[in-house]
């Protein structure tokens, strides 16, 4: 999908599966284009502190293990100045091993019951003001 100048995302849709007072667990329902680059299933839990960042009360995990707790943390949901739009960021290597940055947008409905995670696959805004515009466009 293309906004205008922005760059290009893929939008998943996930539906609440299950909560408990420290996690939620999302079920996707939608991907844009069928090109799903997250899990069926993923997590949406409190940050523990168990690393340095900070303007963090949430994390992603995917669901890439049997075991959640094994299973890959992703980002922390930083929050902005709109309501229920966070964002975050993701390392991953593609297959030459080059590390690269992904942007990643979520958006929760106001009920909290549903998430979209728009992700931009290799593109990570190098400029505040350009995350700030893509953030704008939300």
């Amino acid at each position: 999908m293309i906004t205008g100048n922005a760059p290009e995302y893929i939008r998943h849709t996930f539906k609440v599966k299950s909560e408990l007072k420290s996690y939620t667990v999302f079920e996707l329902v939608e991907v844009v284009g069928n090109r799903n680059l997250l899990t069926e299933l993923l997590r949406i839990e409190r940050f523990n502190g168990k690393s340095n960042t900070s303007n963090v009360n949430n994390y992603l995990r995917l669901r890439t293990r049997s075991n959640w707790n094994k299973s890959d943390l992703i980002t922390g949901l930083r929050p902005t100045q709109k309501e229920c739009l966070f964002y975050g960021d993701w390392l991953k290597s593609d297959n030459s091993e080059t590390i690269k940055k992904t942007l990643l947008l979520f958006k929760f409905s106001k009920d909290s019951k549903t998430l979209f995670i728009d992700v931009y696959r290799g593109f990570y805004p190098n400029h505040k003001g350009i995350l700030q515009n893509i953030i704008d466009t939300y």
